[in-house]
C-alpha cells in the first residue's frame, strides 16, 4: 500500500523506473505517472506462462517462444507480434500484463526493502496507454492475486448488477480489525487510492452497525448528495459497495440485492 501511495503521489509527468535491490531485486516502470510494467527476481518465465494460460495453449506448444524468437531476430515489438500472430488479443494481452504486474508488486512488497528503491528517470515514452495502470487499479490487482477465489466470485456476482450510473468495488475482510482488501473494481470506474480504502471502511462499519441492530441485516445504504447513493452488502465472504449516480440505479441495486438475500 505504501509503495502504491508513493506512486500515486508522483507528478503526472513522472517517467522512469523504481529499481529494487535488497532483499528482492526488481523493477517497476512508469510512464506519465502510470505503471506500465513490474517484474521481480524469479519471474523470468512468468509472462510466457500467463500468455500460454490465457491463450489456452497446451504445455508442449512453442507458439509463444516462436513469437519471441521472431521478435528478437527481426526487431519487431513483442506486443504487436503477439497480437498479429493470433496468440492473444489486445484485451487479453492487457489482462496478462496487468496480472504479471500485480504479481510482481506482491513479491516486491512482501518484504520491506533494506533501502528505498532508487528512482531512475528517463525520457523514453513508447508504451501504449492501454497497457498502463493507475495505483488504485493495481491495489485491486494485488488483492485479487492474494484472494483469487474471492476475486472470481466478485466478477460473477457483479455480472447482473452493473448498469449505467453504477460504479462498484468488492473487498475481502481480513481477520480482526485489518483494513479492507480491495479485489474487484467494476469496468470503467475510477477511484483514487484514498477513495478506494474509504469506501471499504465505510462499507465495513455500516454493515457492522446494521448487524448490531439485527443479525439478519444484509444491506446498508446512505444518501451522499442529492441523487447520489452508496449501497453496501455482504455475501459469500465478500463485502461489496456500489456508488449509484441516481435514484433509479439505487433502486435497481437495492432491489437486486434484496431478492438475492431473501
Amino acid at each position: 500500500m505504501s509503495l502504491l501511495e508513493e506512486i500515486e503521489g508522483l507528478p503526472d509527468s513522472a517517467t522512469g523506473g523504481l529499481v529494487f535491490k535488497n532483499p528482492v531485486q526488481g523493477t517497476l516502470l512508469l510512464e506519465n505517472g502510470r505503471v506500465c510494467w513490474a517484474a521481480a527476481a524469479g519471474m523470468e518465465r512468468r509472462l510466457g506462462e500467463l500468455i500460454r494460460a490465457y491463450a489456452d495453449e497446451p504445455p508442449e506448444s512453442r507458439r509463444v517462444e516462436d513469437v519471441y524468437k521472431r521478435c528478437k531476430k527481426d526487431s519487431v515489438p513483442v506486443v504487436r507480434a503477439l497480437i498479429d500472430s493470433g496468440v492473444v488479443s489486445l484485451d487479453g494481452l492487457r489482462e496478462v500484463v496487468y496480472q504479471h504486474t500485480a504479481e510482481a508488486l506482491v513479491t516486491l512488497a512482501r518484504t520491506a526493502p533494506n533501502e528505498p528503491p532508487q528512482w531512475v528517470p528517463h525520457r523514453h515514452q513508447g508504451y501504449d496507454a492501454k497497457f498502463t495502470f493507475d495505483a488504485a487499479e493495481l491495489l485491486v490487482g494485488v488483492g485479487s492475486v492474494c484472494h483469487p477465489d474471492l476475486a472470481s466470485r466478485a466478477r460473477v456476482d457483479f455480472e447482473g448488477l452493473l448498469r449505467s450510473g453504477v460504479c462498484a468495488l468488492a473487498y475481502a475482510r481480513p481477520p480482526g480489525d485489518g483494513p479492507p482488501v480491495p479485489l474487484y473494481r467494476s469496468p470503467g470506474s475510477y477511484f483514487k487510492l484514498r477513495d478506494t480504502m474509504a469506501l471499504g471502511r465505510w462499507a465495513f462499519s455500516a454493515l457492522d452497525v446494521c448487524n448490531r441492530y439485527s443479525a439478519r441485516a444484509k444491506i446498508a445504504a446512505t444518501l451522499v448528495d442529492p441523487g447520489e447513493y452508496l449501497v453496501a452488502w455482504h455475501s459469500r465472504g465478500l463485502v461489496s459497495v456500489a456508488q449509484c449516480e441516481d435514484s433509479m440505479s439505487f433502486a435497481f441495486i437495492v432491489g437486486k440485492r434484496a431478492r438475492a438475500s431473501s
